[in-house]
């Protein structure tokens, strides 16, 4: 790497990222500015992964306030379509970045911990209303019904 790489990265992100991709392309491997590409190419993984737990969490906090608090469900139809919108983000995004999508399990846990807060908020009810930990798989979080008594979300898990 030299500092002609660096200069142009600190100047023109733009331009860099153009001339990283036809170094690689033109496999001149001399010209990759390997400290600052590997540290974008980290930093692209932390945002999609970052991305794809915040619809995580919005869709727990919509399905959190769809089962404990289902008088608010006519008064607030929007938890139904968000929780489908949420559902539709995370599919698009688990295919973009199929590998990526292995890793939301491991999100699980702090995504719940952060749709626990926003079911509290868009309810009003107390935080230990909810369960401290996911009531569901995540299979049942991104695919289940939310519809009919064999849904996991009709009435309170116990």
């Amino acid at each position: 790497m030299t500092n002609t790489h660096t200069d142009l990265y600190d100047r023109d992100f733009f331009a860099w990222m153009q001339q990283q991709a036809a170094a690689i392309r033109a496999s001149d491997w001399e010209a990759i500015d390997r400290e600052n590409l590997g540290e974008e190419i980290d930093n692209i993984v932390r945002h999609a992964l970052g991305e794809l737990q915040q619809h995580l969490a919005k869709l727990l906090g919509c399905l959190l306030s769809w089962v404990y608090a289902p008088e608010g469900r006519e008064a607030h139809p929007q938890w139904y379509v968000y929780a489908l919108t949420r559902r539709l983000d995370i599919e698009t995004i688990s295919d973009v970045w199929p590998r990526l999508a292995q890793a939301v399990a491991t999100t699980l846990p702090q995504a719940y911990a952060h749709g626990r807060e926003v079911a509290s908020k868009e309810t009003g009810l107390p935080l230990a209303t909810f369960p401290e930990t996911c009531p569901w798989t995540l299979e049942q979080v991104l695919t289940a019904t939310l519809h009919g008594p064999n849904s996991p979300f009709f009435g309170k898990p116990s």
